[in-house]
């Protein structure tokens, strides 16, 4: 494997994704190439003296993610693959990798960095709209609930709900934290800090690298007056973690992405924004507030996205104060406010709007599907 040859061809299409930067590789001591992504991407060996990001990996695990056998989060969070500089312009690096997999051609117009854009109507807004306004999000325990009733009555209406007593058989749900600490203390996760809420899905929040169990044992220490705490947030469940949850028997085993876990101290603050596939969210420790609008009122909510053909979606409008001047008919939106208990699960279908606030100290693990509503 000629590694200048492989890394130029990984960041040949980089900026497609909103990446810039120089990304320094290092193999190990005496074996380390540098990409900067530009105007033309460029590879050098050696190190470069300023690099934004650094990766330390294995060359046998880096040919493993290459070829698709290994997994560059895994890899993270066994700590087989360090990360060092700029956490918000790496974290691009699963993007960028899935884009040369895929043998994504380079565009004639290379997307600016953090560049937002208006967002497409999708299948779930059609949906939406023709649906008597719901103005309560129904509980049901699961042991009322059966699969085949689910799948009926909530999936292809795209209808919230919230299963209680959902994770009577989970053994992280059933542990205390401080057992929990030990299937924790061998693993990294990235966490954000400052104003990640005011930077909703940019490469420019703080994010830093952090030992799983030292982030747990810290989550009762008081925070800086004023700032929004530390977050662990949508970092993949890792690999040995998974024994101690249950996927949802509510799809097939084969539909689930790999599962995410948030953690983090009350005020935690997620703005509103939507997800592109139905999103069952377990509430593991703690307690959560949602505040839901349905997909419909994209444009009330002066929604926008990370993509010229759609991405990840954010909005302009806070629901707990909306600027009526800017965005008037903000006022039709029926905005709906739950909050989860530990042991419930939510099913949020995709389109469907949702702000996420920490009411306490919390843990939560979500299971996005990877299935489509046909848009």
């Amino acid at each position: 494997m000629i590694l200048s040859e492989v890394l130029s061809g990984l960041f040949a299409n980089a900026q497609a994704v909103g990446a810039q930067g120089v990304f320094q590789f290092v193999f190990h001591p005496e074996k380390a190439l540098w990409v900067e992504v530009k105007d033309q991407t460029q590879v050098q060996t050696g190190h470069h003296p300023a690099a934004d990001v650094t990766i330390e990996l294995g060359e046998e695990d880096f040919a493993g993610v290459l070829a698709g056998t290994c997994d560059v989060e895994a890899l993270f969070a066994s700590g087989r693959l360090k990360i060092g500089g700029r956490m918000g312009l790496a974290t691009l690096l699963p993007q960028i990798i899935n884009s040369a997999r895929r043998g994504v051609k380079a565009t004639p117009e290379k997307r600016p960095p953090n560049q937002r854009y208006p967002a497409p109507e999708r299948a779930a807004d059609r949906l939406s709209v023709e649906q008597v306004p719901l103005l309560q999000v129904e509980r049901r325990s699961r042991d009322s609930l059966f699969i085949d009733e689910f799948q009926s009555c909530y999936v292809p209406q795209g209808m919230p709900l919230i299963i209680t007593d959902a994770l009577g058989d989970w053994p992280l749900f059933n542990m205390s934290r401080e057992e929990s600490l030990v299937y924790f203390s061998e693993f990294q996760g990235i966490t954000r800090h400052g104003d990640y809420a005011g930077k909703t899905f940019s490469s420019d929040r703080d994010f830093r690298s952090t030992s799983m169990a030292d982030f747990v044992a810290s989550l009762d220490k008081e925070t800086v007056a004023g700032a929004p705490p530390p977050y662990m947030g949508n970092n993949a469940v890792p690999e040995p973690l998974l024994e101690q949850i249950r996927f949802p028997k509510y799809f097939s085993r084969s539909l689930y992405i790999k599962p995410r876990i948030w953690i983090g101290p009350k005020g935690t603050l997620t703005p509103l924004h939507r997800d592109d596939s139905d999103n069952l969210f377990a509430q593991v420790w703690g307690r959560k507030s949602f505040i839901l609008a349905a997909p419909h009122h994209r444009e009330a909510l002066g929604t926008w996205s990370t993509s010229p053909k759609g991405g990840l979606e954010g909005c302009e409008v806070n629901p707990d104060a909306p600027d009526y001047d800017r965005f008037p008919r903000t006022r039709d939106v029926v905005f709906l406010r739950i909050v989860l208990e530990a042991g419930d699960l939510l099913f949020l279908p995709d389109g469907w709007f949702h702000q996420v606030e920490s009411v306490s100290t919390s843990l939560s693990v979500n299971f996005w599907v990877n299935w489509g509503r046909g848009w």
